[in-house]
């Protein structure tokens, strides 16, 4: 049950890799191995989904993966980050299952998330989430210069030009990559039982899609 588990998820990664070089011919290898890992986290909140289908954020992952992916591809950066902002306001949601965070994320959120889990949130991973949270903020609410000129504000718009989005592509992909171990730990961690159950059996699979790391909890 374990190696036919694992075997499908492999299957149903390399169809999405397949499909992608189908549509996008240019993509490269790095940023192949790269929508993989993002294929593995889809599949991972697919289990969850699953087994758990009224998980309303965990649905909201799920497409916000997909999104994040094909915004990688086109190069879309301000959606790629008005989706990675939304994966860490889902996730701190599933985290933390507190009500008062259903609709909005605030400060009191990361506090929050920070006070509940000092057992296993060293200070360097809660300031990474928190510096990309806020990257994606403020490249969504505009991190532009406004002391020159209209025109050259239009044109740095128009040109998606800012300090943010000069991040090198190699450098962000290290960053996004880390940053979801971080969240998948924290998840997993506050989320025991539901992880357990949407991978009764098959936690080969699970070894699979987010790494050997998680054993540990189980």
């Amino acid at each position: 049950m374990n190696l036919v588990g694992v075997n499908i998820c492999k299957n149903e990664i390399n169809n999405l890799i397949e499909d992608i070089e189908r549509n996008f011919p240019d993509v490269d290898v790095q940023a192949k191995e790269y929508y993989r890992v993002i294929a593995k986290q889809i599949l991972f909140f697919k289990h969850i989904f699953n087994t758990y289908p009224h998980t309303y954020p965990a649905k909201v992952i799920i497409s916000d993966f997909f999104n994040f992916l094909l915004d990688d591809i086109n190069e879309s950066t301000r959606y790629l980050y008005l989706n990675e902002r939304s994966i860490i306001e889902n996730y701190i949601r599933l985290i933390l299952k507190d009500d008062a965070h259903t609709t909005h994320i605030t400060f009191q959120a990361f506090d929050d998330l920070k006070n509940r889990n000092t057992l296993i949130l060293s200070d360097a991973e809660y300031g990474k989430i928190k510096n990309e949270y806020r990257i994606a903020c403020s490249y969504i609410h505009g991190g532009h210069k406004l002391t020159n000129h209209l025109v050259d504000n239009f044109e740095d718009c128009l040109n998606g030009i800012s300090t943010i989005s000069q991040r090198s592509k190699r450098s962000r992909i290290n960053q996004t990559l880390d940053l979801f171990k971080i969240l998948n730990k924290l998840f997993i961690h506050n989320n025991r039982e539901v992880v357990d159950n949407s991978f009764h059996r098959n936690k080969e699979a699970l070894k699979y899609l987010l790494g050997k790391q998680y054993s540990a909890f189980f």
